[in-house]
């Protein structure tokens, strides 16, 4: 709620004022790092009401939204930006619109198997995204950044110490250079498969208490 908020706002307020040293071309950070600062605030508000909170119901709410969120962040966003690629190869070919819905329920399939029934009707929700026709092939940074953020907090979980300056160093770049770089230079490799199983393993941690937490209910 607000204070989730307040973390979300805070972390944008960090990011702006350690990046103020940038000129106003390269202030602003490139857009897979834009909410980098603000996403970290709320998962590391996330870690220490858990800390705090003994009621398991209460806990067991903040580890569903958390896990929700990153389903909607990473997993929903990411199967969008392959249908995106999709869908403009088969435009490209003379697909037809009803083609493209096609595709899109092919994908839903892909992404969700038999852990539901999908109803047909699905096949034209990409219709209603507004992402696809007014800022095409935007979705990926959500993907990117949240998924960066659980990777990043993996850094952090290990080793605070040497992680801290490092992350200063990612904020402060403001928009100084490409992503892949400004992270490059706080010695982070984003080709490393390990790099991201981190996040991965984030996640799977989230899913697991989540899991306990049902059980003993």
């Amino acid at each position: 709620g607000d204070v989730s908020t307040m973390a979300h706002e805070l972390g944008h307020a960090v990011h702006s004022l350690l990046a103020a040293h940038h000129s106003i071309f390269s202030f602003q950070a490139p857009l897979p790092l834009a909410e980098n600062a603000s996403t970290f605030g709320e998962i590391l508000l996330v870690d220490r009401l858990l800390d705090l909170e003994t009621d398991e119901d209460a806990r067991r709410d903040l580890l569903f939204r958390q896990v929700d969120d990153a389903y909607a962040t990473i997993g929903r966003q990411a199967f969008f930006a392959l249908f995106e690629r999709q869908a403009h190869d088969m435009i490209a070919k003379g697909a037809t619109v009803d083609d493209l819905a096609g595709a899109y329920l092919g994908n839903l399939a892909v992404q969700f198997a038999d852990s539901v029934e999908m109803s047909e009707e699905f096949k034209w929700e990409w219709v209603s995204i507004p992402h696809f026709f007014h800022t095409p092939f935007y979705v990926y940074a959500y993907a990117f950044g949240q998924l960066l953020v659980f990777s990043l907090y993996r850094q952090y979980k290990i080793d605070r110490e040497a992680f801290n300056p490092r992350y200063i160093d990612i904020l402060a770049a403001g928009g100084d250079d490409a992503p892949v770089r400004i992270l490059s230079r706080a010695g982070l490799d984003v080709h490393a498969p390990e790099f991201w199983q981190g996040g991965f393993d984030v996640l799977g941690e989230m899913i697991d208490r989540l899991e306990a937490l049902d059980a003993r209910s």
